[in-house]
């Protein structure tokens, strides 16, 4: 007589006499024995009587089976004490008797050492069916279990406790999701070796689940798609309860998902990963399609366990990786200020008779305000304070194009009020979603006028020397700002600045910094201080230490930009009025005094 037998280390095990000329092993119903465990084909091997004896082939299966530990590539005779591995399952080839079993309830056992039984481990199992991933290196401590479904593996106590022991391990110093999570469900299949597919899903930041990682004990087909039900996540991520069901399909609680029953997902068990807080941001999920009551209830409340382990060693990891990107990010701030700062001005201009004194602070490392001293080729210097709308790195970003533009036209064209012109085209003309405030300034030291143009920004606060009252030319006469729309006329105002006057520049972070109750400086602040007794490196500190004063501990509110000019010698030859054909000339300055 003939016979296959199957036993695990603990003792369970059970055996097929081989009665018919061909006895099929597969996951079918129909076949002989009924393996309903792992990777099992539904037909996939057969032992039939050959040569007086006994041979087994494969039957075509997808993972193979496996002969002493060689894969069959057609039919071979078996000898007594063969081995055959029919996925995770191997049974043994006897002739000999073999003793009675002692039953005890509905599990039969016996010491299957006597007959050279030999369990796979699960190392061995994966690198069979083709997995290079590492493994757990959990022994494939199994119990068989025989059931009205068929053949059931389940793994012993010792093997889960080794299992979550090693769990514990793998898990410690884990600093990366993508590491942490391969080790969880390598472990996870020494636990339950029922479980042919185990995948860990994870809510983006517009809260769509996102397939992290998958595993499956079976060959992958890489072209194949991992289908997954989110009805069951949901269910478990609102609950935020670990589920267990034993026929999805048949399931009441999912009754109203077609796909399920189209995933053909049989026992199953899910649970939610949740964060410090008790939020759900993710899934645990360990199923199998081979058939009913594949996880017992126990079972439901290990793979929770494992998943709030899981759950902190994951949470902690992504905060580990927002801390890097963090530092990376303020890495590339860093770098982003320093290259800003090469963008502005080092030092003052090279301009006979004036005195230039600038101070630039951005809100968040780097901003959108621009001030720039421009040398044109007839002597006259540009000064130009600009304010991008917004702060931050897309602000920067488009002050880098304004400063490139603004010079490029500037040298293009002597006339001021038509470079403005054209670089306000060529602004508009990259379709932005930005605007640009800017005021330019061209001082000569060959001229006692200075040439405005005003682009949506603040006038410049004005000190005439003569009677210490304060005006703001170019405010009527201000034009809409840059990169608002093309084929826009900007008009050039032309001003008297003698010796000892001083204007003063600025960008809206300066008169509308506010402090801790959300109080602006003001702009009539500022026009006093600049009324007020001193040079330029005078009015420029004042007003610096009162604007900071202002802002006490508060955050910022926005960019700061200041530019002080101070005329301290008169033209070196008459004044030129008439130098730039089209600029409007003015006898009187044009000016509002102010108190």
């Amino acid at each position: 007589m003939a016979f296959l037998v199957t036993s695990s280390g603990s003792g369970g095990s059970e055996r097929f006499e081989l009665v018919d000329r061909e006895t099929t092993l597969g996951r079918h119903p129909e076949c002989s024995i009924v393996v309903d465990a792992g990777a099992v084909s539904r037909y996939h091997a057969k032992v039939f009587q050959q040569n007086q004896g006994f041979a087994v082939e494969d039957c075509g299966s997808r993972n193979g089976t496996f002969l002493n530990g060689q894969l069959l590539t057609g039919p071979e005779q078996l000898k007594p004490g063969d081995r055959i591995r029919v996925s995770d399952v191997e049974f043994v080839f006897q002739t000999d008797a073999v003793p009675e079993f002692a039953r005890a309830g509905s599990e039969m056992t016996f010491e299957g050492t006597n007959f050279g039984i030999m369990m796979v481990d699960e190392q061995d199992t994966d690198r069979a069916i083709g997995d290079d991933s590492s493994s757990s290196g959990v022994g494939a401590k199994i119990e068989f279990r025989s059931s009205a479904d068929g053949l059931k593996m389940i793994a012993t106590p010792e093997a889960k406790l080794e299992a979550l022991m090693q769990i514990n391990r793998n898990l410690t110093g884990a600093l990366s999701v993508d590491e942490v999570l391969p080790k969880v469900l390598s472990s996870l299949f020494g636990i339950f070796p029922a479980a042919d597919r185990g995948f860990i899903v994870m809510q983006d930041a517009a809260g769509n689940l996102i397939p992290r990682w998958v595993k499956t004990r079976a060959l992958q087909d890489e072209t194949e798609t991992i289908r997954i039900s989110r009805t069951i996540l949901r269910e478990v991520m609102t609950s935020g309860e670990a589920i267990l069901s034993l026929d999805a399909s048949e399931d009441s609680r999912f009754d109203s998902s077609q796909s399920i029953a189209d995933f053909s997902i049989k026992s199953m068990i899910c649970a939610p990963l949740l964060d410090a807080e008790g939020k759900a941001f993710g899934a645990l999920q360990i199923d199998s399609t081979q058939g009913r009551g594949q996880f017992r209830e126990e079972d439901t409340d290990l793979l929770a366990g494992v998943a709030a382990q899981a759950g902190i060693v994951i949470n902690n990891a992504r905060m580990h990786e927002r801390a890097l990107h963090q530092r990376e990010v303020e890495q590339d701030l860093k770098l982003a200020t320093e290259v800003q700062q090469a963008f502005l001005p080092q030092t003052p201009p090279d301009a006979t008779g004036f005195c230039v004194r600038s101070f630039y602070q951005a809100a968040n490392h780097i901003g959108g305000d621009y001030f720039d001293y421009i040398h044109l080729n007839d002597g006259r210097v540009a000064i130009v304070v600009a304010d991008v709308v917004g702060h931050g790195v897309a602000a920067a970003m488009f002050m880098a194009k304004l400063s490139a533009e603004t010079r490029f036209c500037l040298a293009s064209d002597p006339h001021v009020g038509k470079a403005i012109e054209r670089l306000n085209d060529r602004m508009s003309r990259l379709h932005v979603e930005r605007f640009i405030t800017f005021l330019l300034i061209v001082i000569d030291p060959t001229d006692e006028y200075v040439s405005i143009v005003n682009a949506g920004h603040m006038a410049p606060l004005v000190r005439k020397y003569s009677d210490k009252s304060i005006c703001e030319p170019s405010e009527e006469e201000s034009g809409l700002p840059i990169a608002i729309d093309d084929g826009m006329e900007y008009e050039v105002v032309r001003f008297k600045f003698e010796v000892g006057d001083l204007a003063v520049l600025y960008t809206d972070g300066i008169n509308e910094a506010m402090d801790m109750q959300d109080e602006e400086f003001g702009i009539d602040r500022l026009r006093t201080l600049t009324a007020q007794e001193g040079d330029a490196d005078t009015v420029k500190d004042r007003i610096v230490k009162e604007v900071l004063e202002h802002i006490g501990d508060a955050p910022p509110f926005d960019d700061m930009c200041m530019v002080v000019i101070e005329r301290i010698t008169g033209a070196v030859v008459p004044s030129k009025l008439d130098a730039e054909i089209g600029d409007t000339v003015d006898e009187e300055p044009l000016h509002r005094t102010h108190g």
